[in-house]
């Protein structure tokens, strides 16, 4: 049996211990202790580990697991989707882009023939003057190889 005067000592220095301690961690130029820093990620996940009650750290893996699962069957799901996106943009979409650009070329082609003296019309291959008739300026041409 201790008296108040007694446990206020004992306290007292339990207390003094405490303080004591902790300054133990610090070194003479005030830095913390380095060897409480060097401790590693998976080391206090180990630590972690001892504190954590074992149907909470079930529950943890269980919904690690389950995130997991179902973060891989997104990612196949979107590579699949992706596959057959890619693949029909390069069956249908690509070559009909390219039959667009033909027919735009062919049309600028007949307005260029529509333009020039003596273009044949829409749907009509044009006129093509036949060897040695008068060129421009009412000049005929050489014949082949007379030059």
């Amino acid at each position: 049996y201790t008296t108040e005067s007694e446990a206020g000592e004992s306290a007292g220095s339990v207390g003094e211990k405490d303080l004591e301690s902790d300054f133990e961690d610090y070194d003479e130029k005030g830095d913390y202790d380095d060897d409480l820093l060097d401790e590693s990620l998976l080391e206090r996940l180990v630590a972690l580990r001892d504190i954590i009650p074992a149907r909470h750290q079930q529950a943890i893996a269980r919904a690690a697991s389950t995130v997991g699962f179902w973060g891989e069957m997104g990612a196949r799901l979107a590579g699949k989707l992706a596959w057959v996106f890619t693949t029909s943009a390069l069956l249908v979409v690509f070559p009909l882009a390219l039959e667009g650009d033909r027919d735009k070329m062919m049309q600028q082609w007949e307005a260029e023939q529509m333009q020039q003296p003596g273009g044949a019309p829409p749907g009509q291959p044009p006129m093509m003057p036949p060897p040695g008739a008068a060129g421009f300026g009412g000049m005929a041409a050489p014949a082949p190889g007379l030059a």
